[in-house]
């Protein structure tokens, strides 16, 4: 039947429970032709055959010349002999590598998709790689079992690999520790442009020199050792052997070997073009960047760096060796500088060791970063420091996550900082006033318990729109009047769960202003769970909140009113006690100060009975 479906272009079976192979294999008398030729065929998709052991068993070689995407998922009972049969047994035992003839049926193929192989230990012979040179996009997951993609053979490998590949992708591979082993001086991908590795645990290096046999041999080894002792032990993910001159993104995460991402003498010629990096749950990692990768970051527009648990610096120091050291007059020519000219999202998430971006004395630059978050790094105490001010110091005593000069982020507009509990400054520098984070809009502070009253004193804020501040125990204030009344583009602000918050805008005796505090675009103000709450603003001052519609007061148990000096909320009709929008409790009295008050005396009623 299947030499009369001269027209058949595509093969799709799914879920079929007791489907053992695709073609039956049957007896044909006066047969004059070895090959059985399915001429239009494009496309075969096997899923969910969990007693599939083969596409076709019979003694025919069967050729598909189109064919351009196989696609072969939860087929557990394929067989592969010794598991160290190529993929082309799968369609045919008469197949035999590398001649010409057998790997010609894939020599169009574009997309290969391989998953839920239990039985593989490697996908190809280096033999047969030559046969795939149209290949576009190769995805592997859910083998159990594979320890490598390609296994070199008997024939010499080939420098040049998949020259039109452009997305690899190998996800849930729990023994996989390298793609390649090869004995190449160098293996390049001309065409990569994206590379996904994911929960891929044993995963140590792209391009491996073991021969067969010996993959595993150090493991035993690497789990006794330390982070530390792995780093200048172990081999690096990417070394000079590997060469991606293309690749503009890379995703790795669940590499619980990888220590090391790339080597100090990486290839010139490769990383140049990445623009998204991201590193997530690599628990033995102690850097991201060796440095001597200054320059190639220059195009990087995302970098994101989560749960490594190990990070204690996203630049590694590389020492000089004895006689690469030069005396240099100028020591400021000798200041690494950071440069991420494209960078516009930067995401540091749970990395407790961290504790700055480069360890030694460097400048940073940021002119395109617009959102950046920093969440879960216990060690930080100084978000940014003003490199000027440590000029004259070893810089040991304050290590910055971020050392910058004046006018740095510039084009920042959201930043959010989170669980942070040994963090004292946000910004801390010489220059007075600072146009650090001069164009910020969103600012968000959660969990920062050691942040300093002083953490907005010397940072511009005359462009910030929102205002989030919560879980910052040590606060016992919010701003001084000076900076409230610089935020004249303040739309809304949202202040919770401060417990030794006394007030939000108090009075400096240093300060003067004789003017009206003007929030001139608040139109939404917050407070939650403020235990010591009494006061909005304390001093005599005038306030003014002509946009201002919404209040919401909750759980503030000690504020007795709003402000002492003359308040002016002409758009306010009432006071919020609930949050949402269903069965919202409201209170009003004919102006703010005098509702507060009214709750207060209300509260004291409750808390008097009670006692009595």
């Amino acid at each position: 039947m299947l030499l009369s479906l001269v027209q058949l272009q595509e093969i799709e079976v799914k879920s079929c429970a007791l489907i053992e192979e695709i073609v039956k294999k049957e007896a044909q008398k006066g047969a004059v032709s070895d090959k059985i030729i399915i001429p239009q065929l494009n496309s075969v998709v096997l899923e969910s055959l969990p007693n599939l052991t083969s596409f076709y068993s019979g003694s025919e070689i069967l050729e598909y010349p189109p064919l351009e995407t196989i696609i072969i998922k939860d087929c557990q009972k394929i067989h592969m002999k010794e598991f160290s049969i190529h993929l082309a047994s799968l369609f045919t035992v008469k197949v035999v590598l590398p001649s010409l003839e057998a790997s010609s049926c894939f020599q169009n193929l574009t997309i290969l998709v391989i998953d839920g192989f239990d039985q593989l230990k490697y996908l190809f012979p280096s033999s047969m790689v030559k046969s795939l040179f149209k290949l576009k996009k190769l995805e592997i997951s859910n083998c159990k079992f594979m320890e490598r993609v390609i296994d070199e053979d008997e024939e010499r490998s080939s420098r040049m690999l998949f020259p039109k590949l452009y997305e690899l992708k190998l996800t849930d591979l729990p023994k996989l520790t390298t793609f390649y082993n090869s004995t190449a001086k160098f293996v390049e991908m001309s065409s990569l442009f994206r590379l996904l590795i994911e929960n891929c645990p044993g995963m140590q290096t792209f391009i491996s020199s073991c021969v067969r046999g010996d993959m595993t041999s150090s493991s035993k080894e690497n789990e006794e050792m330390s982070a530390k002792e792995n780093y200048t032990r172990m081999q690096s993910l990417f070394d000079k052997k590997v060469r991606f001159p293309s690749l503009e993104m890379f995703l790795i995460s669940h590499a619980d070997e990888l220590v090391k991402i790339w080597d100090d003498q990486v290839s010139l010629d490769s990383f140049c073009k990445l623009n998204h990096v991201g590193v997530c749950f690599c628990k033995r990692l102690v850097s991201v960047f060796p440095s001597n990768m200054l320059g190639r970051h220059q195009k990087l527009e995302f970098l994101v760096v989560q749960n490594c648990d190990s990070v204690e610096e996203i630049f590694e120091v590389l020492e000089k060796k004895s006689s690469e050291v030069e005396e240099i007059v100028d020591k400021e020519e000798a200041v690494p500088r950071f440069v991420f000219s494209e960078l516009t999202l930067l995401s540091l998430q749970k990395l407790p060791s961290l504790k700055s971006l480069y360890p030694k004395v460097h400048i940073s630059e940021w002119p395109s970063l617009e959102v950046m978050e920093v969440y879960g790094c216990d060690n930080v105490e100084i978000f940014a420091l003003e490199y000027l001010s440590i000029q004259g110091t070893d810089g040991e005593s304050q290590q910055p996550l971020f050392l910058v000069y004046k006018g740095a982020f510039p084009c920042l507009e959201e930043l959010e900082l989170r669980e942070m509990p040994r963090l004292l400054h946000l910004w801390r520098g010489n220059s007075q006033p600072s146009n650090a984070f001069q164009n910020l809009k969103t600012l968000k502070v959660t969990g920062c318990g050691s942040l300093e009253n002083s953490w907005s004193s010397t940072m511009s804020l005359q462009n910030l729109e929102t205002l989030q501040v919560s879980k910052c125990e040590g606060l016992r204030y919010l701003l001084t009047p000076l900076k409230a009344k610089s935020l004249d583009r303040l739309e809304k602000m949202n202040v919770s769960d401060c417990k030794m918050m006394g007030e939000i805008i108090t009075h400096l005796g240093d300060e003067i202003l004789q003017d009206p505090i003007v929030f001139n675009r608040l139109d939404c103000l917050e407070l939650h769970c403020l235990s010591s709450l009494k006061i909005f603003c304390c001093g005599d001052y005038t306030l003014e909140f002509p946009s201002l519609k919404k209040v919401i007061v909750r759980q503030c148990l000690k504020m007795e009113t709003f402000c002492h000096g003359v308040l002016n909320t002409t758009k306010l009709q009432k006071l919020q006690l609930t949050e949402g929008e269903n069965e919202v409790e409201e209170c009003w009295e004919g102006n703010l100060n005098s509702t507060i008050q009214r709750l207060f005396r209300n509260s004291m009623n409750v808390r008097s009975s009670k006692e009595a």
